[in-house]
């Protein structure tokens, strides 16, 4: 795909940790100072999208540890903190499927 950086290792690794998920933050932490964002502008940003999705408790005061600790790789954060941490960095996910089957249809390959 164009305009998609292959990365050297996973960001999610299913083995690593005993909760059976761990994330590699590196990502994030060069996203924040690619784009000149503080922790405190993240946490803002990112109480806002978890208050839009309903959770009132979200508040900077309440967060600042918690992210604090998840970009810092010492934390355990949840796959949808990281999905709203890459939101508030004005990022989106892709996920590339392997060994997909592709099946052509219409044109002169129609059965």
């Amino acid at each position: 795909m164009r305009g998609v950086a292959k990365l050297r290792h996973a960001f999610v690794d299913l083995n690593r940790s005993r909760g059976g998920m761990s994330m590699d933050m590196s990502m994030i932490r060069e996203r924040m100072e690619e784009l000149g964002v503080d922790l405190a502008t993240l946490n803002r940003r990112y109480c806002e999208i978890r208050r839009t999705k309903g959770d009132e408790s979200a508040t900077p005061v309440n967060r600042r540890n918690m992210l604090a600790k998840a970009i810092s790789n010492e934390g355990n954060p949840t796959l949808e903190t990281f999905m709203d941490l890459v939101a508030a960095l004005d990022g989106k996910v892709l996920i590339e499927w392997k060994s997909t089957k592709v099946k052509e249809f219409g044109g002169d390959n129609a059965a």
